[in-house]
C-alpha cells in the first residue's frame, strides 16, 4: 500500500538532514532542484483532472481543453502580474501559500470551515515560511529585492517569525488546545523544532525542498489520489502519473522558456526559480481550495 504514515515524514526528514552532512552546498541545491521539479511539480500536475471533477456540474467549463486554456491563461496572468506588480503579487503568493501549507497539515485534524480556522491555518503556514526565511534572511532579502525592488531587513524577517509563531500559539490555545491531548500539542511543537533545525542546517533551497516534498507534496499527492480514484495504493499512484505526466513535462520544459524571459529582469538564479514556482503554483492553490469545498 502506497500510504504516507505519520512517522514516514519524520524519517525522511532526518534521513535527508543526515545526507546533507555529506553534501556540499552546490550538491544540496542540485538535489533540491531535482526533487522539486520531479515530485514537487508532479503533485500539482493533475490539476486538470481535479478541475474536471470539481466542475463536473458545469459541462462546458469542465471540458478538458477549456480547463487547459483557463489554466494556461491563469499561469501567464500570474507571471504578468509578478513582473508588473511584483510586491503585491509576491505578498499574495506567500499568504495564499501559507494557508495552503497550513491546510495540508491540519485538514485531517480540524475543520477548515470558518474564518477562525482559515486564520489559524494561515498563521501556521506563515510560521513555516518565516522559520525558513529567518534561517536564511540575507539570501531571502536578496531574492525579494531582486524580484520586487523592496529589501526587507533580517530583523524584520525575524520579527515576522516571532509574530507568526505567537499568533499560531494564541489561536491554537483559544480554540484547539482542549480538543487534543497534551501529547499531541507537544508533538506539534516538536515538529516546529525539527523544521527549525533543518532550516538552519541546510541551504535555503534544500531546506525548502525537504519541507515542500515530505511535508506537503507527498501528503497532498495521497489526498489527490483519494479524491480522483478513491484509492491510495501503488496502482493509484501509477494512475495519477499516467494522467499527469504530460502536464508535468510541459511544466518542466516551460521553466526553460521562463528562464530566458526572466533573466532580462532578474539577476539571481534562485529569484528566477521561485518566480517560476509562483506563476505555476498560484492556480494550483486556488484549484485545490475549491476542490476541497466540493469534496
Amino acid at each position: 500500500m502506497f500510504i504516507i504514515l505519520k512517522n514516514t515524514k519524520l524519517i525522511l526528514t532526518f534521513f535527508t538532514l543526515w545526507l546533507s552532512i555529506f553534501f556540499n552546498e552546490k550538491l544540496e541545491d542540485y538535489t533540491a532542484y531535482f526533487c522539486i521539479l520531479s515530485l514537487g511539480i508532479l503533485h500539482g500536475a493533475n490539476d486538470l483532472g481535479i478541475g474536471k471533477k470539481t466542475l463536473h456540474a458545469h459541462a462546458f467549463i469542465s471540458k478538458k481543453w477549456i480547463l487547459l486554456l483557463i489554466y494556461v491563461l491563469a499561469i501567464f496572468s500570474v507571471a504578468f502580474l509578478l513582473m508588473q506588480f511584483p510586491t503585491m503579487t509576491l505578498t499574495l503568493f506567500v499568504l495564499f501559500s501559507a494557508y495552503h501549507f497550513g491546510e495540508q497539515h491540519w485538514e485531517s485534524l480540524i475543520s477548515n470551515k470558518g474564518v477562525f480556522a482559515k486564520m489559524f491555518m494561515t498563521a501556521y503556514g506563515m510560521s513555516i515560511f518565516t522559520l525558513l526565511f529567518s534561517a536564511h534572511s540575507l539570501l531571502v532579502s536578496d531574492i525579494i529585492q531582486d524580484i520586487s525592488n523592496v529589501r526587507l531587513s533580517p530583523t524584520l524577517i525575524q520579527m515576522s517569525m516571532y509574530a507568526s509563531l505567537a499568533i499560531t500559539a494564541i489561536l491554537y490555545a483559544i480554540k484547539y488546545q482542549k480538543t487534543f491531548e497534551y501529547s499531541f500539542t507537544l508533538r506539534q511543537i516538536f515538529y516546529l523544532l525539527v523544521f527549525f533545525v533543518v532550516f538552519n542546517s541546510t541551504t535555503l533551497l534544500w531546506a525548502f525542498a525537504i519541507y515542500f516534498i515530505f511535508w506537503h507534496s507527498l501528503p497532498s499527492l495521497v489526498d489527490q489520489m483519494n479524491f480522483l480514484y478513491g484509492r491510495t495504493d501503488f496502482k493509484g499512484f501509477v494512475m495519477f502519473v499516467k494522467s499527469s505526466w504530460l502536464y508535468w513535462a510541459m511544466a518542466v520544459l516551460s521553466l526553460g522558456a521562463y528562464y530566458f524571459i526572466l533573466k532580462q529582469y532578474l539577476v539571481l538564479e534562485l529569484s528566477m526559480f521561485f518566480a517560476f514556482l509562483t506563476a505555476l503554483t498560484m492556480p494550483h492553490i486556488f484549484l485545490m481550495y475549491f476542490s476541497k469545498k466540493v469534496d
